[in-house]
């Protein structure tokens, strides 16, 4: 029986991540202190569970991943609109900007036909969570949105 291989590219991700997540606890010494809760939260856990990630690594207990399918293309669209998303965040603001980035995600990952009902419910869940996310990070968790 061969032996699976360990997953090399997400123990390189995972280095990755926790340096990020370092960068942004240095970044967040710089915020009030009420300001800083959000970016350490998430800076901690990229730490925390990259480090868990490694200890699993080291152990022998993760696998590499098999051959994605799929549609690259989708791939890649998912990953312009967030970019394209990031840079109209800024001039655009966060609501307008989010909603637009939003829909690009609906049509571009919803595999199906889209039927009237399909993009109602799809649709209205979006502006749900759209909505929460900004209640959530303008009220709730005092981040200055744009």
């Amino acid at each position: 029986m061969t032996e699976a291989r360990r997953d090399l590219p997400g123990a390189i991700g995972c280095v990755l991540a926790i340096a990020v997540g370092a960068g942004a606890w240095w970044a967040a010494a710089d915020y009030s202190r009420l300001g800083a809760v959000f970016p350490r939260t998430v800076g901690l856990l990229l730490i925390g569970l990259g480090v868990l990630y490694l200890v699993f690594f080291a152990a022998g207990r993760t696998r590499a991943p098999e051959a994605l399918q799929g549609s690259m293309a989708r791939r890649a669209g998912v990953a312009v609109v967030m970019l394209g998303w990031g840079f109209a965040l800024g001039p655009a603001g966060f609501l307008p900007s989010s909603a637009v980035a939003m829909a690009l995600l609906l049509v571009v990952a919803h595999h199906d036909r889209w039927s009237p009902r399909t993009a109602l419910l799809f649709g209205g869940a979006a502006a749900l969570v759209l909505l929460g996310l900004y209640g959530l990070f303008k009220h709730a968790l005092l981040v200055p949105l744009p």
